[in-house]
């Protein structure tokens, strides 16, 4: 009986201190998008992707659930999953077992606990949510450094009023995410992209000066490390400026000479004379502006995140 009693109480022990990490407390779903062939639309889904220390596939062609165990090696997951595959639009389907080796690390961000994984080989997050955000998770640092960019006052991510801004129009992303373009009361040259009514999603700035450029590059250089790509001028727009690509950040700081693409259009012989009448009156629209550039901002990972955690419905700013 004592004997018994020693072998029960190790099993407690060994049970207690056994740690659940994020992996094996919580349920972690991903949001993918479905492109429907019929009507040329994109449809958002969802499923579970890991639980209890196990990846989750799902046979599209059996219906059937298949769980495959994770292995976690520090900063790495590695774990089998279940891809239904076919060579055409649907036809001769069939299942296949995948093995993948992905980064992963765990955030809390706008307050939404998050999973957020990457491929060793590329640049591309995959966010992860779970329902439980009111628990506070128990945070990794093992890849992921986010960096953010104020300009004019805005970075995304930021909560906003839509009251505050004016000149309020619909926009969809390639994806068919529904966001709406505005600029905040009494400043045009800001102008952003805002979704589900209360985040800023992107952000741009017009008319900045040549004087001002110098400090602009040093700003982003120091944050992100990277010599930028140089923008070479060049029919038939006549952009110049630069481009800075690293780990989902998209920056461009970008002069289009418009004045000068329109008054080739209004020379140009090959065009009829009713499209050169059109240009050269719009080459008068554009005099003066081709002394100013713009500055266009996008955080693919934090745009991901606003996606993810959004309003699923379809929104508009005319009708709700």
């Amino acid at each position: 009986m004592k004997n018994l009693l020693l072998f029960s109480l190790t099993i407690v022990l060994f049970s207690c201190s056994k740690k659940q990490d994020n992996f094996s407390k919580y349920e972690w779903i991903q949001h993918y998008t479905k492109y429907n062939f019929d009507d040329g639309s994109f449809t958002l889904h969802q499923r579970v992707a890991f639980k209890n220390d196990s990846a989750v596939s799902i046979s599209e062609l059996t219906g059937e659930t298949a769980r495959f165990p994770l292995i976690k090696k520090d900063s790495l997951i590695i774990f089998k999953r279940l891809l239904t595959v076919s060579k055409s639009f649907g036809v001769n389907k069939k299942d296949t077992i995948m093995t993948d080796t992905l980064l992963y690390d765990f955030k809390n961000i706008f307050n939404n606990n998050l999973l957020i994984l990457k491929n060793i080989k590329s640049d591309y997050h995959d966010v992860l949510t779970t329902s439980k955000n009111n628990e506070k998770i128990e945070e990794t640092n093992n890849f992921l450094s986010i960096i953010n960019f104020k300009i004019g006052g805005f970075q995304i991510g930021d909560s906003i009023s839509i009251s505050n801004f004016e000149n309020i129009e619909d926009y969809k992303t390639y994806d068919d995410t529904s966001l709406i373009s505005a600029s905040p009361k009494g400043n045009e040259n800001i102008e952003v992209h805002i979704i589900d009514k209360k985040y800023i999603f992107r952000v741009f700035q017009k008319k900045i000066e040549r004087n001002d450029i110098e400090n602009i590059i040093k700003v982003i250089n120091k944050k992100i490390k990277i010599v930028p790509d140089t923008i070479k001028r060049a029919k038939p727009f006549y952009n110049e400026g630069f481009r800075w690509q690293s780990n989902g950040i998209d920056i461009s700081l970008q002069n289009r000479d418009l004045y000068q693409y329109y008054k080739d259009k209004s020379k140009d012989k090959k065009v009829k004379w009713y499209m050169r009448d059109a240009a050269e009156r719009l080459m008068i629209k554009e005099l003066g502006n081709a002394k100013y550039y713009k500055l266009e901002y996008d955080n693919k990972l934090l745009q991901s995140i606003l996606q993810n955690i959004g309003d699923k419905t379809i929104q508009s700013s005319i009708i709700e």
